[in-house]
């Protein structure tokens, strides 16, 4: 886990004016080794999702995920990590319950080397605002892959108390910031899935095998967040 003193000091060197509570501050980690062969589960692949920016055609649902892709990934959610999870989660708590929003940003890799793409993590915030005015009732849930983890991170530490009061889960896989508090929502609200042999969960620049199978982690996730919402 990375000191508390770095987590503040990579948030402050990348983002201005953020309300850090370090009282939430805590250990949330999940570590997990990868299954020898997967296969892709059926349900809705696509890589582009917009049920947020769209609501007035979509309708506010109970829960909507706001979800950051990784690293040159496709569309606004990528493929590796989001449209499983997603999958999962429409398995678990049911399709007409959730919204499912991506994160429009560049997810270049000279962003990654830099911590993170400033503009990604204020399109994140401006989501989650969004969707707290928009849709009152529906409970947030935050998640991100890999570079897509960094937004998560910066992007949360931007919103208003108010705001982070309507989170009701995050979520992050493969994260560059392990260890790290997200400083606007409780340590048992979050969970971090890193394999102990993803070299980019080490803040390591290097992607082996082990950052491309967080897929095999997609149904604990579901099954954290199902864990604290209702529907």
């Amino acid at each position: 886990m990375k000191p508390l003193f770095f987590c503040l000091a990579m948030l402050a060197s990348t983002i201005r004016a953020i309300p850090v509570n370090i009282a939430h501050a805590g250990g949330f980690e999940k570590t997990s080794t990868p299954s020898a062969t997967f296969s892709k589960r059926q349900g809705d692949w696509d890589v582009e999702r917009k049920e947020l920016t769209d609501v007035a055609g979509v309708g506010c649902k109970p829960i909507t995920v706001v979800f950051a892709r990784g690293t040159i990934e496709l569309g606004n959610v990528g493929d590796l990590v989001g449209p499983p999870f997603f999958n999962d989660l429409d398995d678990l708590i049911g399709a007409d319950n959730i919204a499912v929003q991506g994160v429009d940003y560049a997810a270049t890799v000279e962003d990654y080397l830099i911590g993170g793409n400033l503009e990604g993590a204020q399109t994140t915030a401006d989501l989650l605002d969004q969707a707290a005015k928009k849709c009152p009732d529906t409970q947030i849930v935050l998640s991100g892959y890999s570079q897509g983890a960094m937004e998560v991170h910066l992007g949360e530490a931007m919103v208003n108390a108010e705001v982070a009061a309507q989170i009701a889960a995050v979520v992050v896989f493969g994260d560059p910031f392990k260890g790290c508090p997200f400083p606007n929502v409780h340590s048992n609200k979050a969970m971090t899935y890193c394999f102990n042999d993803d070299f980019i969960c080490d803040d390591l620049p290097v992607v082996d095998t082990y950052h491309l199978e967080y897929i095999v982690d997609t149904p604990a996730a579901a099954t954290f967040v199902q864990s604290l919402v209702s529907y």
